[in-house]
């Protein structure tokens, strides 16, 4: 522990000490007795033992030393009944006062004659009342009071009041609580540069104004409105007020929509996760398929069934994210049931993902399927797939992208397959999939391994956009990485939606880099000059993709683009005036999207195709709540025929439109937690809609589902 330089006086007032010996000079100005003056502590002093003699006289500039026992006082010594001090004050000693009875002091006079006087500066928490300031002044009667040994006892009581000071605390709280300089801004600067910027508040004192202190920083003068009688606070006050944890569950309380959310815990999404989180990576139930003998007998097991599952992943998955060079696979694959170890562990594990993918579309979700995927996990992590991958290891990911957005039916799903989808496109550009080889060389004079890179390319691009729009992320490429395409494919059926793909991306990804530009924003021509060819496409799609998949998916695809681009136009308080186009083209493309959210999801059917529907269920869900964004609007033209090229129902049959997606989101809420949360919030939406058969839950209700 370091020494004690200052004096006594000095420290208890945290003031700066000179440490000028017999006496500093503040204590000099202040006329009182320095803790340094050693030789004047220790004078006797035994005929005034039992009274303080330290007393103000004639009006003289000082403080009177109020003692807090019984001792002489160590400003005047026995045989010096006066002496001057330093700072000009006359100290006088009344031989009278001091008796075997106690009588009162001066001193004690003083403080109960100034008791309830208000003192300027610091005042100390002890029995002292002295200032810490020199020049100040305190007069009073020299004269003593006698009084009875009750009177001197109240007035000791009255000596140790504590007062506080009244003073208002303009630094920040960690300023404060630092002991630094604060400027007083919000943030201020020392937050700001220490990474605190979002905890800078500040906090004043109660005083006689309720303690609704001016911001320091706040412009002087009175309220902003003349007519109001009460004066406006300043904005701070109000964003910035700290608030405890009972404000804010009070606050959410008063909502309907916080009903869905009880129960519902942080990581409550993970329970419904047929795949893990971190699938391909890490799972610990991939280990057991680290051995080749246990993947051949898994594999092996389900010779039967093979067939089946192949059939079933080209009919619904493939046919809509094109992986496979199918007739090249069929060959593969009969070669592998010639000799299972002859075949790589890059090729065993797509052949892998297909099996899991093919039976996982059985609709009964198998235990098997993710047995198979967790057998690729384990094939896929004993290769060298991070710095020399292979076109199978690609088309491994590209699949493992797929298998997550289908597997699980929830929105964190989507944000893991983001992450991995910026690993695959990675390993792309490391395998040289986005350029184009010049025609000599050894890797790709035949024409078959182009065209099946192109198209791997393009549906590598195609999933990344999806992805994209659905987290609300940008995407991982630009437009110029289908520049290396140079020579325009004719791709013709089966291949056809891989040419609308090779036609729209550049524009998708033109569409989203200006939409995620903060320098240069979108502006409403290049909107109209987009939604023309956007509508284009769609069309030529419409005609092109003999799939009855590939016509929903990619109609799904370029109606949510353009969703994106019309929103922040569409939603506009002028926008029916102002940006019709952008206005009637939000709605239009939001019921479309719901119209193929009840064929996806028909249960008349004979295959899941909710399953290809899934990797759209957020595209869905936004674009119900944009209905209802619309539907809400006190001034919605809905029966107006203004709608340029837009097909637009009346109110009536939009709402039953509603009713019947919320009825699809109802048998769906048990099968994750997000689903549930998604079906309250529709729900809820319904009834201030006031839609058909949709009426209010009880609280009880809505906690039991």
């Amino acid at each position: 522990m370091r020494e004690v330089k200052t004096c006594d006086r000095c420290r208890h007032f945290k003031r700066r000490c000179d440490l000028v010996k017999p006496s500093c000079t503040r204590c000099v100005q202040a006329g009182v007795r320095c803790s340094f003056d050693v030789a004047g502590t220790t004078a006797p002093g035994s005929d005034g033992s039992t009274a303080p003699s330290s007393v103000l006289t004639n009006n003289t500039v000082g403080y009177a030393r109020v003692p807090t026992s019984g001792s002489i006082n160590s400003s005047a010594s026995p045989s010096n009944p006066t002496m001057q001090t330093p700072g000009s004050m006359l100290v006088t000693r009344d031989t009278s006062a001091s008796s075997p009875a106690g009588g009162p002091s001066p001193a004690s006079s003083v403080s109960q004659n100034h008791g309830g006087v208000a003192v300027n500066g610091l005042i100390s928490p002890t029995t002292t009342v002295e200032s810490p300031e020199p020049n100040q002044v305190i007069t009073t009667d020299s004269t003593p009071a006698q009084n009875s040994t009750e009177d001197t006892a109240s007035n000791q009581e009255g000596q140790r009041i504590v007062r506080k000071r009244k003073r208002n605390c303009l630094s920040c709280l960690r300023c404060h609580r630092l002991k630094v300089k604060c400027d007083k801004e919000l943030p201020c600067g020392r937050c700001k540069s220490s990474g605190n910027g979002r905890e800078c508040y500040y906090s004043y004192n109660k005083g006689p104004n309720g303690g609704k202190f001016p911001c320091p920083t706040a412009p002087a003068g009175g309220p902003i409105d003349p007519d109001s009688k009460k004066p406006q606070l300043a904005p701070w006050q109000i964003t910035h007020k700290v608030r405890g944890s009972s404000h804010w569950r009070e606050l959410m309380a008063r909502s309907p929509l916080a009903k869905i959310l009880e129960g519902v815990a942080t990581n409550a999404c993970l329970a419904n996760f047929s795949l893990p989180g971190n699938f391909p990576f890490g799972t610990p139930g991939a280990t057991k398929y680290y051995a080749r003998d246990t993947i051949t007998r898994l594999i092996s097991g389900e010779k039967d069934n093979v067939e089946e599952y192949l059939g079933r992943y080209v009919d619904m998955l493939d046919v809509v994210n094109p992986v496979l060079d199918l007739s090249t696979f069929q060959e593969e694959v009969h070669r592998y049931w010639q000799d299972p170890n002859a075949v790589g562990l890059c090729w065993l594990a797509q052949f892998l993902m297909v099996l899991g993918l093919g039976c996982f579309t059985s609709g009964t979700d198998p235990p098997i399927a993710i047995e198979f995927m967790m057998a690729a996990e384990a094939c896929i992590m004993q290769t060298p797939f991070m710095f020399r991958p292979t076109i199978s290891t690609i088309r491994a990911f590209t699949l493992m992208v797929v298998a997550k957005q289908i597997c699980n039916a929830t929105c964190w799903a989507m944000d893991s397959s983001y992450t991995l989808m910026g690993h695959l496109v990675r390993l792309a550009f490391i395998l040289g999939l986005p350029q184009e080889r010049n025609d000599n060389d050894e890797e790709l004079r035949d024409p078959v391994e182009k065209e099946i890179r192109r198209k791997l390319w393009l549906t590598i691009l195609y999933l990344d956009i999806k992805v994209s729009m659905c987290t609300g992320m940008p995407p991982l490429t630009r437009p110029e990485e289908l520049g290396g395409l140079k020579n325009m494919p004719h791709w013709r059926a089966p291949d056809s939606l891989q040419m609308v793909l090779y036609q729209g991306l550049p524009v998708v990804l033109n569409i989203l880099a200006q939409m995620n530009s903060k320098r240069d924003p979108i502006s409403y021509p290049d909107v109209l000059r987009y939604n023309a060819q956007l509508r284009e496409l769609m069309g030529h799609a419409n005609r092109v993709c003999q799939a009855p998949l590939q016509r929903i998916t990619i109609d799904i695809f370029f109606r949510r683009c353009l969703m994106v681009m019309h929103r922040p136009f569409a939603l506009h308080a002028d926008g029916p005036t102002m940006f019709p186009e952008s206005y009637w083209s939000s709605l239009e493309c939001s019921l479309a999207l719901l119209f193929h959210y009840r064929e996806l999801w028909d249960p008349e059917t004979p295959q899941p195709l909710d399953l290809v529907g899934r990797p759209f269920v957020l595209d869905i869900f936004s674009a119900t709540l944009t209905t209802c964004v619309h539907m809400l609007r006190q001034d919605a033209p809905l029966s107006e025929a203004a709608a340029t090229g837009c097909l637009i129902p009346p109110r009536q049959l939009i709402l039953e439109t509603l009713v019947s997606c919320v009825d699809i989101w109802a048998g769906e809420q048990e099968k994750s937690v997000c689903w549930r949360t998604g079906y309250h919030i529709l729900k809820a939406l319904m009834v201030i809609l006031d839609a058909p058969g949709a009426k209010a839950e009880s609280p009880e209700a809505g906690q039991t589902q």
